[in-house]
């Protein structure tokens, strides 16, 4: 569904008949803002942000977030630079995370991913990360996988 609302609010404003969907929303009074947090802002489900542990399998959680990490890394460090190249990678690993159980909600690597996907969601698809912004997105995810490691042995 975001992905269509996303298609949906690119042809409206390319045809000039919103200027953006904070605007419409203001202009029709509609009081949406967990939906235009999750739609606008974080471009993600509220699943992917809150956790959604159902106490089974906790192993293959961890596993498919330290998966994640290591995709996600390993895309930067192959020169992968395009938002929608990035954007399913990091979308995932903060899924894989918030499935991890008693990982805390404001936990580092959360937050930080968090920060990364609503720039992405901000930007086009076709936009490409600045060297800088990907010397710091890779930065960010070697100290997040830091940290979920340390979060795992204490």
């Amino acid at each position: 569904l975001i992905s269509q609302f996303k298609t949906a609010e690119a042809a409206l404003r390319q045809s000039g008949a919103i200027v953006d969907a904070q605007q419409f929303a203001n202009d029709y009074m509609m009081d949406c803002p967990r939906a235009m947090e999750r739609l606008v802002r974080i471009g993600v489900p509220a699943t992917v942000v809150h956790s959604t542990t159902d106490n089974h399998n906790e192993s293959v959680h961890v596993a498919e977030a330290v998966q994640h990490f290591i995709t996600a890394m390993d895309s930067l460090k192959l020169e992968q630079r395009a938002v929608d190249e990035i954007h399913p990678l990091i979308s995932d690993l903060v899924g894989a995370l918030s499935r991890v159980q008693g990982l805390p909600p404001d936990h580092e690597a959360k937050t930080k991913l968090l920060r990364w996907l609503e720039q992405l969601n901000a930007m086009r698809a076709a936009d490409q990360l600045s060297e800088d912004d990907a010397r710091q997105l890779g930065f960010d995810l070697e100290t997040s996988y830091t940290t979920f490691y340390r979060f795992l042995h204490s």
